[in-house]
C-alpha cells in the first residue's frame, strides 16, 4: 500500500511539473525577441548613433538571456547537447541581422571610439561582433582596430581580450591568453586552451582587466555547469 501511494505521489508531481520539450525551449527564446522588439518599438526614435547601439545591443542580448532561464535539469543528459545547438540555431538567425544593422553603423575611423560613443553604446557593439562567430573577416577587422583603440584610451581592454581569445580559439587554432573563454568541465565553470596559465594575471592585468582570473571564474554559476 505505502509504494502505491508513493507511486501515486510521484505521478501527481510529475504531471504538475511535466518535462519541458524543444519546442517549448525555443518558443521561450522568441518570445524574449518579441519582448524586446515590442518595446522598443514604442519608444521616440533613438536620437544619436549610440541610443541606437544601445537599442541594436538590447536585442542581442534578449535570446541570451532567455536562454539562461532555461531549467535543462529535466532534460536528459544525452539530448542537451542536441536542443542547446538547436536552441541557438534561433539565436544565430537573429544575430546575423543585428550584425549587419550594426555594419552599417559603423564610422569611417572603423569602430566606436569610447570618447565619442560612450561605454555602454561601445559595449552593446562589442557583443554583437563577438557574436558573429561565422562572419571572420568582420570580427579579425574590428579586433584590429580595437587593439589600436585600447593603445590610444579609446576601447576597453577587457573587450579586446575576450575577443582576441575567441578569434585565437575559433579561428586561429590558437592558446588563448586572458582566460576569458570558458567551459563546463566536472561541474565547473574554467578557461581552456590556456597559454602559459601561470602568468595569465599578469597578461590581463597589462592590458587593462581589473579582475584576476579566479575572480572572473567567481562570476559564472556551477550550479548551471550541466
Amino acid at each position: 500500500m505505502m509504494l502505491a501511494i508513493g507511486l501515486l505521489i510521484q505521478a501527481t508531481i510529475s504531471a504538475a511539473n511535466p518535462s519541458p520539450s524543444l519546442a517549448e525551449f525555443q518558443q521561450q527564446i522568441r518570445d524574449a525577441y518579441v519582448a524586446v522588439e515590442t518595446a522598443q518599438s514604442k519608444k521616440p526614435p533613438a536620437k544619436d548613433t549610440s541610443e541606437q547601439l544601445i537599442r541594436l545591443g538590447e536585442r542581442d542580448q534578449a535570446g541570451r538571456s532567455a536562454f539562461q532561464q532555461l531549467d535543462f535539469s529535466q532534460v536528459p543528459e544525452s539530448q542537451r547537447t542536441a536542443w542547446r545547438t538547436a536552441i541557438f540555431s534561433e539565436i544565430a538567425r537573429h544575430d546575423k541581422v543585428y550584425q549587419g544593422e550594426l555594419k552599417s553603423l559603423i564610422p569611417a575611423e572603423g569602430w566606436f571610439k569610447l570618447s565619442v560613443y560612450g561605454k555602454d553604446a561601445s559595449r552593446a557593439a562589442f557583443l554583437i561582433v563577438q557574436h558573429a562567430v561565422e562572419d571572420t573577416k568582420f570580427m579579425k577587422s574590428v579586433l584590429q582596430k580595437m587593439g589600436e583603440f585600447v593603445r590610444q584610451g579609446e576601447a576597453e581592454g577587457q573587450l579586446y581580450a575576450m575577443m582576441y581569445d575567441r578569434v585565437s580559439l575559433e579561428f586561429d587554432q590558437k592558446p588563448q591568453l586572458y582566460g576569458t573563454q570558458v567551459k563546463c568541465e566536472d561541474g565547473k565553470w574554467g578557461a581552456y586552451n590556456l597559454y602559459e596559465p601561470e602568468k595569465i594575471d599578469e597578461r590581463r592585468k597589462s592590458i587593462g582587466m581589473t579582475q584576476t582570473y579566479q575572480q572572473y571564474l567567481a562570476m559564472f554559476d556551477n550550479s548551471k555547469c550541466l
